[in-house]
């Protein structure tokens, strides 16, 4: 996978090359990873949990325990689906 690419996804959205020069700069100057620094300018995921409790991410279902463990470095939010509301 590309540099471009990862960032992208690990922003979730296409940034600009202004932007993508800040990110690599705050990178090296910190010592911290891409995805750590990506983080910050992120925009946080939605998911909505299945009658389970399952959340589905690139067609893979998982707890959002199992989410925050394979992805330390990414914030997220989870839903109950309106089953658990009523």
């Amino acid at each position: 996978m590309k540099k471009n690419d990862e960032l992208e996804e690990l922003l979730s959205y296409k940034p600009s090359k202004e932007q993508r020069l800040m990110i690599l700069a705050e990178v090296k100057e910190t010592g911290q990873s891409i995805a750590e620094i990506a983080d910050r300018y992120a925009m946080v995921p939605l998911f909505l949990k299945d009658e389970n409790g399952m959340i589905e991410y690139k067609n893979e279902k998982m707890l959002a325990i199992e989410f925050g463990k394979r992805f330390p470095h990414r914030r997220f939010v989870t839903l109950e689906g309106p089953e658990k509301l009523e």
